[in-house]
């Protein structure tokens, strides 16, 4: 059969390959060394070490590794060994670090350890099969564990173990405990306190007492202290003798003055347009709509021209209510200032009480020893207005 112009010598010139024309065999080259290869790690080993390997540790309970066989001899290479050694059978470690002279013993089936700290001290005994184990930083010695249920931080000297179930939070060194007192029992009325359980007897509204010795005192309630007039005057005969009366007293503001008619002191404060106190030839009364101006006062009757007086009588004290106290002038005939009541208030009330002390002397003396020294006097029974 002739093949006319259909075979290969009777093909047409091909001008689209021009690189076939330059095609030339290369010479083969040699074939490079292999190395040894390393024992192989057991199946499932998932290993990924980045760090120098690790010293030998003794693996009781991990078989030995076997030693491999070594391969047969190359030809000599033509070029240095550009590899490093082939990683184990069934492995997938990728080891970036320097080869070592002893490979680490194998880890035991099913390890997914991996492993980027320094090199560790040799174990005691391989890990566990089926250890999980990820080991990050430096192997140290364990702190002693806390007691159970204790969230302490602490970031100075270590303090004592803190007990179970604790929550502090210890930034000092614990202090030395120090024994503590006992509370003192604060005192109170219902403990029997003699001050705090202290009710002053009080005036009945519309009712009428007397200060005698045994009751020296009585106190009128906010209504009876707070209400009207307060009105001081003197019931006494003739047979008394001139008997006046004057006022000593001193004001919140600080203010103090002697209430004295005979010597024209008729009010106070003296010159004020609404007084506290306003006082006659044998009456003393007290706004109580200033009660709240008014710190103390005090009563004294005496004699207009100094003579002896023959002393009886009483002092009355009346509320705007019609309640009344009586205070009794009764004494062994005598000259001088008799401080017959003071008139105290004490949280919104006003407490009387019959001080009936006779001081020999003048209205000046008898104002010092109750304790009006803020008076300034220009003889001894007119003082400086």
């Amino acid at each position: 059969m002739t093949t006319g112009g259909f075979g290969p010598a009777g093909a047409p010139p091909r001008t689209d390959l021009p690189w076939l024309r330059r095609r030339a065999l290369r010479p083969a080259a040699p074939a490079r060394p292999q190395a040894p290869a390393a024992p192989a790690r057991p199946a499932a080993s998932t290993s990924l070490d980045l760090s120098a390997p690790a010293q030998p540790a003794p693996a009781p309970s991990a078989p030995a590794p076997s030693a491999p066989a070594p391969s047969a001899p190359a030809p000599a290479p033509s070029a240095p060994a550009l590899s490093r050694p082939a990683p184990p059978a069934a492995a997938t470690s990728l080891d970036l670090s320097t080869p070592s002279s002893p490979p680490a013993p194998a880890v035991a089936a099913g390890s997914t350890s991996l492993d980027l700290s320094t090199p560790s001290r040799p174990a005691g005994g391989a890990a566990p099969t089926g250890s999980t184990s990820l080991d990050l930083p430096p192997a140290r010695p364990a702190a002693p564990a806390a007691a159970t249920g204790g969230t302490s931080l602490d970031l100075a000297t270590p303090a004592r173990p803190a007990s179970a179930g604790s929550t502090s939070l210890d930034l000092s060194a614990a202090p030395a405990a120090t024994p503590t007192a006992p509370a003192r029992r604060r005192p109170s009325a219902a403990a029997g306190d003699l001050v705090l359980g202290y009710e002053p007897e009080r005036l009945p509204p519309g009712g009428r007492a007397t200060l005698t010795d045994d009751r020296p005192t009585l106190t009128l309630d906010r209504l009876q202290s707070g209400v009207g007039v307060l009105t001081l005057r003197t019931a006494v005969s003739d047979h008394v003798g001139d008997l006046r009366l004057a006022a000593a007293y001193t004001l919140t503001t600080g203010e103090s003055s002697v209430l004295d008619p005979a010597r024209g002191l008729t009010s106070g404060p003296v010159g004020a347009a609404r007084p506290v106190l306003v006082a006659g030839a044998d009456v003393v009364r007290v706004d109580l709509r200033r009660v709240r101006s008014l710190e103390r006062l005090v009563v004294l009757a005496y004699s207009a021209s100094g003579a002896e007086l023959r002393w009886g009588g009483a002092l009355l004290v009346e509320t705007a209510g019609g309640a009344r106290v009586d205070v009794p002038l009764d004494r062994e005939p005598a000259a001088g200032v008799l401080v017959a009541l003071s008139v105290t208030a004490v949280a919104g009330e006003l407490v009387l009480r019959a001080e009936d002390e006779l001081v020999h002397g003048a209205v000046r003396d008898a104002c010092q020893a109750y304790g009006f020294g803020r008076i300034t006097w220009v003889d001894p029974w007119t003082p400086l207005t």
